[in-house]
Protein backbone atom coordinates (compact mmCIF):
# COMPACT_ATOMS: atom_id res chain seq x y z
CA UNK A 1 0.00 0.00 0.00
CA UNK A 2 0.63 3.79 -0.60
CA UNK A 3 -0.75 6.88 0.01
CA UNK A 4 -1.31 9.95 -1.85
CA UNK A 5 -1.59 13.58 0.02
CA UNK A 6 -5.00 14.54 -0.28
CA UNK A 7 -6.38 18.06 1.36
CA UNK A 8 -4.02 17.54 3.93
CA UNK A 9 -4.75 13.94 4.57
CA UNK A 10 -3.61 10.30 2.86
CA UNK A 11 -5.88 8.74 0.71
CA UNK A 12 -4.66 4.99 0.85
CA UNK A 13 -3.91 3.29 -2.36
CA UNK A 14 -3.48 -0.53 -3.62
CA UNK A 15 0.37 -1.11 -5.52
CA UNK A 16 -2.12 -1.65 -8.19
CA UNK A 17 -3.66 1.96 -8.03
CA UNK A 18 -6.89 0.95 -6.80
CA UNK A 19 -8.41 2.55 -3.44
CA UNK A 20 -7.98 0.51 -0.51
CA UNK A 21 -12.00 0.05 1.28
CA UNK A 22 -10.97 -2.25 3.94
CA UNK A 23 -7.68 -2.12 6.33
CA UNK A 24 -6.98 -4.66 9.38
CA UNK A 25 -5.96 -2.00 11.41
CA UNK A 26 -7.67 -0.38 14.24
CA UNK A 27 -7.75 3.45 12.55
CA UNK A 28 -10.44 5.40 12.02
CA UNK A 29 -10.47 6.86 8.89
CA UNK A 30 -11.10 10.89 8.25
CA UNK A 31 -14.88 12.03 9.22
CA UNK A 32 -16.04 8.09 9.46
CA UNK A 33 -17.50 6.14 13.33
CA UNK A 34 -16.39 2.91 11.66
CA UNK A 35 -12.88 1.71 11.91
CA UNK A 36 -10.58 1.27 8.58
CA UNK A 37 -11.58 -2.85 9.58
CA UNK A 38 -15.41 -2.57 7.96
CA UNK A 39 -16.01 -1.79 4.16
CA UNK A 40 -15.42 1.74 3.20
CA UNK A 41 -16.77 1.95 -0.50
CA UNK A 42 -15.75 5.55 -1.26
CA UNK A 43 -11.63 4.50 -0.63
CA UNK A 44 -9.94 5.07 3.31
CA UNK A 45 -8.57 8.39 3.91
CA UNK A 46 -6.56 8.68 7.44
CA UNK A 47 -4.22 10.98 8.59
CA UNK A 48 -1.08 11.44 7.51
CA UNK A 49 0.08 10.47 10.67
CA UNK A 50 -2.10 7.51 10.77
CA UNK A 51 -0.64 6.14 7.54
CA UNK A 52 2.59 6.53 8.81
CA UNK A 53 2.20 4.62 11.95
CA UNK A 54 0.91 1.62 10.07
CA UNK A 55 4.22 1.61 8.05
CA UNK A 56 1.98 2.99 4.75
CA UNK A 57 4.61 5.16 2.55
CA UNK A 58 3.97 7.99 0.25
CA UNK A 59 4.02 7.19 -3.40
Amino acid sequence: MFYRIENGNARIFHESGEMVTRIDANVYPIDSSLSARYEHPEGIVLTVEDAEKLGIEAE
